[in-house]
């Protein structure tokens, strides 16, 4: 019999760490697609500065230092990303801040220059050459930043844009890879961090660009476990000329990071100048695979598990995989349903969102459509705080009633970096294993997270960063039915008129202007949504109390627009708005088209109108 057990032994644990190998290596695809998805924000970032440098060089054209100072100061107040906005003259490398600037015309003082810190530039191919981005460095005001220009400036002295790093970071917070994984970028030229989650670490020199520098580990990290877990040895070579690992664009490499064994897929295929770091823990992988070592050591006597659970295994790192690959709620719900419905019970599982603008939890069905279900901020922070449970009534669980779910289940919250993203409820008459049920939640948070993040990405217009007519029409659609929720959609009176007579610039500016006029009337914090459906289009679904609240608040940011000051050119350009108001109706186009015709009508009783449209 010892025989069998030995041999039994070595085939479940060889069929454990075949695990381990499927698990690192969906790890590595998912922080592949996170580097992929690292390197579209930044680009965006980057690209959406291209207009700033054309208002900017716009305004200093017209020799009005006063006009030039407060266009510069209204876009660094109005895009978080800039640190501050530099005129630099290339041939005495002076440079003046914009905001200095402003703060020394606030006391009569003189602005002092100073010099330009010695950098290195890059052309930027993917914005034809025009434009380079500058090496890591601190800023006047010691903040870290990397710094944007034209490669021909326009004008002397030219315009240099600072981009914050602290608030760029943001961005990558949600690129998750298992438990602790992220995705960082360091800089070619300097190896110091451009970009990490944790903001302490932005300008400190990376820990696995010395490795790749040095060639070699130091004596007290050769003394880690030799089975590093279950990776090989590290191994690099150094090629001075491009300061890469063993000489390659992109791959994947192993390290230290105060004693915790790392791997990471990295990207240098790009004209920053820059590597996308994308690092997960190895204690993360060993961690995700250690419950399935167990099952193996538990079950040595019973040799057809061994074919059980192999079998088993494949299908469910298949399952995992196909998760991570999601793109839309749509998709992933699917996924996730066959998932459960695969692993864990052949009864009823439902996926419930929750949205933290309207504080309310809500399904996607089978054609994609969101539908409000529920609205309870105790509830979702009572979740916030909850772990996996096993429940045995649906009386004291306001949204397990509300689905109407009829015998024990489990409840599993979903957390992102916002806090709660949703919850699963399992129908399940028995308890299953709790290491199972906290391997899906982690694998089902990490791609719920990244979902989102995309959707953001494609939900958002790109010159207000405020909802698009699609985000706009999936929130009518999840609150229609909702008797104190209305729609208003705001037209410019005669922008072709003023774009005739100032410029077309100037009608962007407009847009930009009355964009923040919006958002100081109906905050992001308290608005259902604030959307820009058109070029002069804008829409707002808000809360009111009945249809008279509804107008007024109309009214109020009718007024707020044409009281407005607008300066263009040291030109006071004033503009009216007609506002068409509509309560929802069961179709989405009816609840457009209603507040559309009310907007027309407005327009044609004479414009500067706000019209509430009739009930029918």
């Amino acid at each position: 019999m010892r025989p069998y057990v030995v041999v039994l032994s070595t085939v479940l644990i060889f069929v454990a760490y075949q695990h381990y190998v499927s698990v690192k290596d969906d790890a590595l695809k998912q922080t592949q697609a996170n580097l992929r998805t690292a390197a579209k924000l930044t680009k965006a970032h980057l690209k959406n500065s291209i207009n700033i440098f054309s208002s900017l060089n716009r305004s200093f054209e017209l020799e009005d230092q006063s006009a030039s100072n407060l266009n510069a100061i209204n876009i660094i107040r109005n895009t978080e990303n800039y640190n501050d906005i530099l005129r630099y003259d290339a041939g005495t490398n002076k440079a003046f801040s914009e905001s200095e600037i402003y703060n020394a015309s606030l006391h009569n003082t003189d602005a002092k220059s100073f010099n330009m810190q010695d950098v290195s530039w890059t052309d930027i191919s993917f914005m034809e050459n025009r434009y380079q981005i500058s090496s890591l460095y601190r800023s006047q005001n010691r903040r870290w930043v990397v710094a944007l220009r034209e490669k021909n400036p326009v004008n002397t002295p030219q315009y240099i844009i600072e981009f914050d790093l602290m608030y760029m970071s943001q961005a990558l917070i949600d690129l998750r890879t298992l438990n602790s994984g992220n995705v960082f970028i360091v800089d070619r030229a300097t190896g110091k961090i451009i970009l990490h989650p944790n903001p302490n670490r932005i300008g400190e020199m990376a820990v696995i660009y010395k490795y790749s520098i040095a060639g070699e580990l130091s004596q007290d990290e050769r003394a880690q476990p030799v089975s590093y877990y279950f990776s090989d040895t590290p191994n690099y070579t150094f090629n001075p000329e491009n300061a890469l690992p063993n000489n390659k664009q992109s791959g994947s490499i192993n390290y230290f990071f105060h004693g915790d064994a790392k791997l990471a897929s990295y990207n240098a295929k790009n004209s920053l100048n820059w590597i996308y770091f994308s690092s997960i823990s190895r204690s993360d992988l060993f961690a995700h695979s250690y419950s399935m070592l167990l099952v193996a050591f538990v079950a040595l006597s019973l040799s057809l598990f061994v074919s059980v659970f192999h079998y088993l295994n494949k299908q469910l790192q298949v399952a995992l995989t196909d998760l991570s690959k999601t793109t839309t709620l749509l998709e992933f719900k699917n996924q996730v349903l066959y998932l459960l419905g695969r692993f864990c019970t052949r009864r009823r599982a439902q996926l419930c969102l929750y949205n933290h603008e309207g504080q309310t939890f809500y399904t996607v069905d089978y054609h994609g459509q969101e539908q409000s279900i529920l609205t309870d901020k105790e509830y979702a922070l009572d979740l916030l705080t909850s772990k996996v449970k096993y429940l045995r009534s649906a009386s004291q669980d306001p949204l397990a009633k509300q689905i109407q779910l009829s015998t024990n289940y489990y409840r599993i919250p979903l957390l992102g970096h916002n806090g709660l993203t949703g919850v699963i409820f399992i129908e399940s008459r028995f308890q299953t294993f709790p290491s199972l049920m906290k391997l899906l939640q982690t694998y089902i948070e990490t791609s719920l997270s990244n979902v989102l993040l995309q959707q953001q990405i494609s939900l958002r217009d790109a010159a207000t960063n405020q909802d698009n007519l699609f985000t706009l029409r999936n929130k009518i659609n999840r609150y229609k039915g909702h008797r104190d929720v209305y729609l208003l959609t705001i037209d410019v009176d005669d922008l072709k008129l003023i774009n005739y007579q100032y410029g077309y610039m100037c009608g962007d500016q407009l847009i930009l202007e009355m964009s923040s006029v919006i958002t100081k009337y109906f905050p992001t914090s308290s608005t259902l949504s604030v959307a820009r459906t058109g070029g002069d289009e804008f829409c707002v679904l808000y809360n009111a109390v009945d249809q008279q609240h509804a107008f007024i608040l109309a009214e109020k940011l009718r007024a707020a627009i044409e009281g407005h000051k607008f300066v263009f050119d040291t030109v006071n350009v004033n503009f009216t708005v007609s506002i068409g108001v509509s309560h929802l109706y069961d179709c989405v186009d009816k609840t457009l088209s209603s507040s559309l015709q009310a907007t027309d009508k407005g327009k044609q009783n004479g414009k500067n109108l706000a019209i509430m449209s009739a009930v029918s």
